[in-house]
């Protein structure tokens, strides 16, 4: 990686640093900067502006996560209720290390400004397919075992579970319990029992 590239990288990440704890509104190219101990004009030699600093720095931190929900997800050794289950609950103990204060920064800045921006709306938009995407695997994967059975359209039912999961982020904020989450993991189990 070039020096340029690196410096790309490194503003990237202090700057998501500080989104993740401030959200959109409370983060400003000063604050990025400072994080990440370059000089003003070295953000905009990289960035056209904050909300082009905001995509770039939502799709770097999504890549990641769904390549560690991927390697969960499809790892074919493990039933798929099972991989569901496991994926939600490494998601859990993430946020309760952090004090049930982080959560899904995705679903936080949507929840900030998609009625505000349309391209952070639809950069949130296409992050959330791709996790959907992944979860209607998974669910497929669940219902084969009854093939006559009657079943829910993998892709209906995964927007279901990523919508009910997203409320469930947002109740372990204000109850700070574990009870949100036990209730999210018994309906997965109800709604994808044999």
């Amino acid at each position: 990686m070039g020096r340029k590239a690196h410096c790309r990288q490194h503003i990237l990440q202090s700057g998501l640093e500080v989104l993740s704890a401030k959200g959109y509104n409370g983060t400003g190219v000063k604050e990025i900067v400072e994080r990440a101990g370059v000089p003003k004009g070295s953000f905009y030699n990289h960035f056209d502006s904050k909300e082009s600093f905001v995509i770039e720095a939502l799709q770097m931190a999504a890549a990641q996560s769904l390549a560690d929900a991927r390697q969960l997800l499809q790892d074919n050794t493990k039933p798929p209720v099972e991989r569901l289950i496991a994926f939600f609950s490494q998601q859990y103990q993430l946020m309760r290390e952090q004090s049930f204060c982080g959560g899904c920064l995705v679903g936080n800045i949507s929840l900030e400004m998609a009625g505000e921006n349309d391209n952070l709306r639809a950069t949130t938009n296409a992050i959330f397919e791709q996790y959907i995407g992944l979860l209607a695997e998974v669910i497929a994967s669940a219902q084969q075992p009854a093939p006559n059975a009657q079943h829910t359209d993998p892709k209906a039912l995964a927007e279901f579970i990523h919508c009910a999961w997203e409320g469930t982020l947002m109740r372990l904020k204000t109850s700070r319990e574990r009870q949100p989450f036990d209730i999210f993991i018994q309906q997965i189990q109800q709604l994808l029992a044999d």
